[in-house]
C-alpha cells in the first residue's frame, strides 16, 4: 500500500505525540524508567502488523523493570539493524523551556520535546520504515531494536542484547544517535568515558564562626578548579579525528548539601565527566585525578572520597573499508550525492559495546545533535524522510 507525503507525515507526527508524552527517565536520574514507553512503542507495531516482537527485560538495581525490545523481519541469512535508544534524559531547568517538555509540539518542520532528537528521531524513522516496508525488495532481513538504559550507563540495555545474541557479525548495524544536518557525518570512533563522583567529607559549623568548621564547598570548589585546569594540561594531546579534537575534563553535577543559608556544609558531592582519546589510558587519567584530589586533601585538611561511577575503553575504529561503512557510503552518494566524513565523538552510542564485541557499526543520521540534552530539543521532520530514503535503499540494494 502506498501512501501520500501527507499522510506519511501525519502518522510520524501521531506517534511522536503517544511517544514524547510518556516520560521515560532512567531511576538513577529520578525517573520510573522506560516501561511505560516501550509498552506504547509495542502496542504502535502490533497496530502495524508486527506482534511478534521480543522483549527481554532486565531489573535494575533499584528493582525496576528496564524492558528492551526487538523485531526481525525476514527469513535471510544477515540482518540490516536499526538499533534506537528508548530512555531521555531529564528535562533540567524548567524555565528554560518554551514547550512542554513532554508534548510533542510541532511547529513547521519541527517536533520539540524531550527526547525528540535524542533518541526519537531514531525511533520515529523506524516506525516509519515499518509503515512503509516493501518486504518482496528486501535483499536482508530488517531489525529493529529499541532499548532502555542508553544514558546512564548501558548496563541493563544494550549489554545485555549483545549477551544475548541478538546480533551476529556478519549483520549490518547503524546506529542512528549521532550525525549532521546535512547527512554527512558518519562516526567511526567514541572516546573513552569516565564519570567521577567526589564526595568531600569536612565539619559542618554556624556561617557566622567559619573558623570551627572545615567549609566542604569551598574545599570542593577548589578541588573542581584543580582537576578542571590540571587534566587539561597533563592530557593535552590532539586527534583531528574527533570533534573536539583534545579529551574533556568537565565538573557537571553538584548536590545538595545543607538546606539553610547560615550553616556551612561538611559535607559536598560534585561530579565529573571526562571524555577522554583513545590514546590515553583511564588507569593513568585515575592516577592523576587521586594525586590531585590528595594535594588538596593534604593543604585543607579534609578527607574526599572518589568514586567512579561509569568507566568505558573506547573500543577500535571500525574501519572505512567495513561492509557497514561501504554499504552507507553507496547509499548516501545514490541518494543525496553525498561523499561521507568519517569521524569520532565524545559521547558514547551504542556502537562502542557492538565494537568491543566484534560487531562493526556506523553511527550516523541527518541530525541536528546540538540540540541533545537541551532545552526546546526538537528533531527535524525532513531529515527523518531523508534518512528513510537511505535505509530504504541499503534494504532494497546489495
Amino acid at each position: 500500500m502506498s501512501y501520500s507525503e501527507a499522510e506519511l507525515r501525519d502518522f510520524l507526527i501521531s506517534v511522536a505525540k503517544r511517544i514524547l508524552r510518556i516520560k521515560a527517565i532512567a531511576p538513577s536520574s529520578g525517573g520510573e524508567g522506560e516501561l511505560k514507553r516501550a509498552e506504547e512503542i509495542s502496542r504502535i507495531l502490533s497496530e502495524l502488523g508486527y506482534s511478534d516482537v521480543v522483549r527481554i527485560d532486565v531489573r535494575d538495581s533499584s528493582g525496576v523493570v528496564r524492558p528492551n525490545i526487538y523485531l526481525k523481519i525476514g527469513n535471510m541469512e544477515r540482518t540490516l539493524w536499526i538499533i534506537s535508544h528508548i530512555d531521555t534524559v531529564p528535562v533540567g531547568d524548567p524555565t528554560l523551556w518554551k514547550y512542554a517538555p513532554f508534548d510533542a509540539t510541532v511547529e513547521g518542520d519541527r517536533i520539540y520535546g524531550r527526547g525528540s532528537a535524542d533518541n526519537g528521531q531514531a525511533i520515529f524513522t523506524s516506525l516509519l520504515l515499518l509503515k512503509t516496508l516493501e518486504k518482496e525488495k528486501m535483499k536482508y532481513n530488517i531489525g529493529l531494536a529499541f532499548v532502555s538504559d542508553e544514558e546512564t550507563g548501558n548496563q541493563y540495555g544494550i549489554k545485555r542484547l549483545i549477551e544475548s545474541g541478538v546480533f551476529s557479525k556478519s549483520d549490518l548495524i547503524l546506529v542512528p544517535d549521532s550525525g549532521s544536518p546535512d547527512g554527512s557525518i558518519v562516526e567511526i570512533s567514541e572516546k573513552s568515558i569516565l564519570w567521577i563522583k567526589f564526595t568531600v567529607i569536612g565539619k559542618q559549623g554556624h556561617a557566622s564562626k567559619p573558623e570551627t568548621a572545615q567549609n566542604s564547598f569551598l574545599i570542593a570548589s577548589k578541588l573542581v578548579i584543580a582537576l578542571e585546569s590540571e587534566l587539561k594540561e597533563r592530557f593535552p594531546d590532539s586527534d583531528t579525528l574527533f570533534k573536539p579534537s583534545v579529551s574533556t575534563f568537565v565538573p557537571t553535577r553538584h548536590e545538595e548539601n545543607v538546606g539553610n543559608v547560615n550553616t556551612i556544609p561538611g559535607r559536598d558531592i560534585f561530579y565529573f565527566d571526562c571524555r577522554v582519546l583513545p590514546k590515553y589510558d583511564l588507569d593513568i587519567v585515575m592516577d592523576e585525578v587521586k594525586k590531585i584530589t590528595g594535594r588538596i586533601e593534604s593543604e585543607n585538611g579534609i578527607h574526599v572520597k572518589i568514586d567512579v561511577v561509569q568507566r568505558q575503553e573506547s573500543s577500535p575504529i571500525v574501519s572505512k573499508d567495513s561492509e557497514i561503512n561501504v554499504k552507507l557510503a553507496e547509499a548516501l552518494k545514490a541518494t543525496r550525492n553525498i561523499t561521507p566524513i568519517l569521524t569520532g565523538i565524545g559521547g558514547q552510542t551504542f556502537a562502542n559495546f557492538l565494537r568491543q564485541s566484534g560487531i562493526p557499526a556506523a553511527v550516523w543520521s541527518t541530525a541536528e545533535d546540538s540540540v541533545y540534552h537541551q532545552a526546546n530539543e526538537f528533531c527535524v521532520i525532513s531529515y527523518i524522510f531523508k534518512d528513510l530514503e537511505v535505509i530504504r535503499y541499503m534494504l532494497y540494494n546489495q
